[in-house]
């Protein structure tokens, strides 16, 4: 098994078998909430480093598709992100969510949340923010 395989496999049992059978009904939730709470402790600037951080963090290939002055429409894709849709169709991307509405928050200085729309291609997250801005590239 491969470094990758064995990091996809760790995060795949982790997230979409153990997390889900403790929080049961919960889990967008509460997977939200640490999302927006691991990007209160992660201070980012800019599209790019957003990016990055989903690559380092195992979360998959992050897209901007549209900036609008009230919204972004970002997409999530790759390995893993193909993987897990795979292993369960149901997977919950709740956790990458709430940290793209936090760090959006951070960044523009005004209340954000997420959307999220599962596809056969990966996930769609709109950002929808209180009032115009745009995040910098």
């Amino acid at each position: 098994m491969s470094q990758q395989t064995h990091n996809v496999f760790a995060l795949t049992v982790l997230r979409d078998r153990v997390l889900p059978d403790l929080f049961k009904d919960d889990l967008a939730e509460i997977s939200y909430w640490a999302g927006k709470s691991l990007a209160r402790e992660i201070e980012l600037s800019g599209i790019a480093a957003i990016i990055t951080f989903f690559t380092d963090a195992g979360f998959g290939d992050l897209t901007i598709e549209v900036q609008k002055n009230t919204s972004q429409k970002w997409q999530l894709a790759g390995p893993i992100v193909k993987t897990r849709l795979a292993e369960n169709p149901n997977a919950n991307f709740a956790l990458e969510a709430g940290f793209l509405a936090q760090q959006t928050e951070q960044q523009l200085g005004f209340g954000a949340e997420t959307q999220t729309e599962i596809g056969k291609n990966g996930v769609t997250f709109t950002v929808v923010t209180a009032a115009a801005g745009t995040l910098h590239e």
